[in-house]
């Protein structure tokens, strides 16, 4: 079993995190993942990546409408229960306020 370190580079944290280097470099420069710059090198901290993860990782950054948020969240309840249905996508999103 390998031991992670506290401070990863972007192919460790690209490891850690199972996604490829690639993606781990395109959500560090947009934003969309905790990082840190060191010159031109990305540094990815254990404990933020996996406060990040905890926190739902792209999915809940991508979110900025609380209302949808909360509309996804009743939808993985309807889901997790059994209870899921499927709309017309213009249902959905007039529902959604888009």
């Amino acid at each position: 079993m390998s031991v992670v370190p506290d401070v990863m580079t972007l192919r460790e944290a690209a490891d850690y995190l199972r996604v490829h280097w690639r993606t781990l470099a395109d959500w560090a420069r947009d934003g969309r993942v905790p990082v840190s710059r060191l010159g031109r090198a990305y540094r990815f901290r254990k404990a933020l990546l996996d406060q990040w993860l905890d926190e739902g990782g792209t999915e809940r950054e991508a979110i900025e409408d609380e209302g949808l948020l909360a509309a996804m969240e009743e939808a993985k309840r309807e889901v997790a229960e059994g209870r899921e249905r499927l709309i017309p996508w213009e249902e959905a999103k007039a529902a959604a306020g888009l």
